[in-house]
């Protein structure tokens, strides 16, 4: 696979170059809010720009994206997406009567996702806060040597001051 030219560009929004050929990317939102966009050709504008919790660049969201992100999880406050996963994948659409390459939203598949389970209490790890289930696994194998939900690393946790502390009160 080569490199997309527009991949060299110090480009600050992620688009249809940044996505390998034919793979979607899962991300979930981290904050949505109205930005000043500065387009190629030096126009600033304001948009809808979606931040992630990944690693990867902010998204501009059009009314179609905007539309899909509120069928997909039921609500169209901005506030209600946070912590929720989309999976962007590029298509083409017609745009002043040319086809257009472009960024679209769908509900993340999600049997791609692995699940997570504690090794404690042998239920799902569920995501908690800014943390998805993803994080708060790796988190507990990093810390404990084993994937742990958020009540059973709390439980390890207060087991190991308790047992540090000699039983002391």
């Amino acid at each position: 696979m080569g490199t997309h030219w527009k991949r060299l560009c110090n480009l600050n929004y992620i688009g249809v170059y940044s996505l390998d050929t034919g793979k979607d990317k899962i991300l979930t939102i981290k904050s949505v809010g109205k930005e000043m966009v500065t387009g190629n050709n030096g126009k600033k504008e304001e948009c809808i720009v979606a931040h992630f919790m990944e690693n990867e660049k902010p998204m501009i969201l059009n009314r179609t994206n905007c539309k899909t992100i509120t069928k997909l999880h039921g609500s169209p406050e901005v506030e209600d997406w946070v912590g929720k996963k989309i999976q962007i994948y590029a298509t083409t659409t017609k745009f002043a009567g040319e086809t257009v390459e472009c960024l679209r939203i769908r509900d993340y598949v999600k049997a791609a996702e692995k699940k997570h389970t504690c090794e404690d209490c042998g239920n799902e790890i569920q995501p908690s806060g800014n943390m998805t289930a993803e994080m708060i696994a790796q988190y507990g194998v990093k810390t404990y040597g084993v994937p742990l939900c958020v009540n059973c690393g709390k439980a390890r946790k207060a087991a190991q001051a308790e047992q540090s502390d000699g039983g002391q009160a």
